[in-house]
């Protein structure tokens, strides 16, 4: 495995984490050392940190205060 790639896995605790899971992935970094921001994107929709679930938890915890807040009156 090329050591750019080793050092960003390194630094990226989501892909660390995420490669731990799925070893078989390794496998596919080593064949081809371009696909690391395919695999970033695994982990992020794995992990749920994409932008729609950001968006996703955020209103679902504006719906918790605005109930919060009605109860409260």
């Amino acid at each position: 495995m090329e050591l750019f790639v080793i050092n960003y896995i390194k630094s990226n605790p989501l892909i660390y984490n995420y490669l731990r899971e799925n070893s078989s992935l390794y496998k596919d970094l080593t064949r081809d050392p371009n696909s690391i921001h395919e695999i970033e994107k695994l982990a992020k929709k794995h992990y749920k940190q994409t932008p729609e679930d950001k968006i996703k938890q955020l209103s679902e915890n504006i719906t918790l205060i605005a109930s919060l807040i009605d109860v409260l009156k």
